[in-house]
């Protein structure tokens, strides 16, 4: 009876191991194809010849890489926006895309929610004054490019918006005193100023703006697919999926402006 229940505890297990494997039918394409295609709404432009490779913005590039690992295949990120979507899941050029928010999408076109959602939390020096959204009226305000939803909220502020290719350009930014504000994600905000070169950069803004869901958009028809997904997303879900990722973003970044920082910040 033992030997029964050892093995009805071992099909268990391996039962719901199963469900981190993507079902046979699940993004069939990309399978065929050997590599998963995923559109994203934007790329940085490459670095120049010779110069460092530093951490996008957000976390997509991230949860495309973790897609890819969990159906085994490497991944290739090509622009697309919200609005190109659905022709390029019609015509094969992607396998997956994903969006800030659902937004209105054709019938062909289905959304599934990943379960990180964020919104724009400013990085300042803590001896300022600045506390509130009405203080950075005139005042730069810097954020990756792109960092879309950060620039439409320092546009509302009436802030003199600056754009950089990657975010730790923009925090570098801050850190010399060549920007009031810098602009992430509330989600990598907190384990990015828990670092104690960012202890006096960890004064921040009262909340503002709306917080969007990331979703993945792909073909309706595909229910194969999106079965699997919807599961996937469970068990990121269970698995600390976004605690991991926004704690390794923000160490990557961090590093990147260690690096970057050509002199200590002229603040002292």
């Amino acid at each position: 009876m033992n030997g029964r229940i050892r093995l009805f505890v071992l099909g268990a297990c391996l039962a719901a191991a199963g469900l981190a494997q993507a079902q046979p039918d699940a993004f069939a394409a990309a399978r065929e194809r050997g590599e998963l295609v995923v559109g994203v709404p934007y790329l940085a432009p490459p670095p120049a010849a010779g110069a460092k490779i530093r951490t996008p913005d957000g976390l997509d590039a991230a949860m495309s890489d973790r897609l890819g690992q969990s159906l085994g295949l490497p991944v290739r990120l090509r622009q697309v926006s919200p609005g190109e979507a659905a022709s390029a899941l019609a015509a094969g050029q992607v396998d997956v895309v994903l969006a800030d928010g659902v937004g209105p999408q054709p019938e062909s076109v289905a959304a599934q929610p990943t379960g990180y959602g964020a919104r724009p939390k400013a990085v300042i020096r803590s001896d300022t004054k600045l506390r509130r959204p009405a203080d950075v009226r005139g005042r730069s305000v810097c954020m990756a490019e792109a960092a879309t939803a950060s620039k439409a909220l320092a546009e509302s502020w009436g802030a003199v918006v600056r754009t950089y290719r990657v975010p730790s350009d923009a925090l570098v930014a801050v850190r010399e005193g060549s920007c009031d504000v810098g602009l992430v994600d509330d989600a990598v905000w907190e384990p990015l100023v828990r670092f104690p070169e960012w202890k006096k950069f960890s004064s921040t803004l009262t909340a503002d703006g709306a917080r969007r869901e990331r979703v993945w958009l792909l073909p309706a028809a595909d229910s194969a697919s999106r079965s699997w997904l919807g599961q996937e997303m469970r068990a990121w879900d269970r698995a600390g999926a976004w605690k991991a990722m926004t704690a390794k973003w923000a160490r990557d970044v961090a590093f990147d402006v260690y690096l970057d920082q050509e002199v200590p910040d002229c603040h002292g």
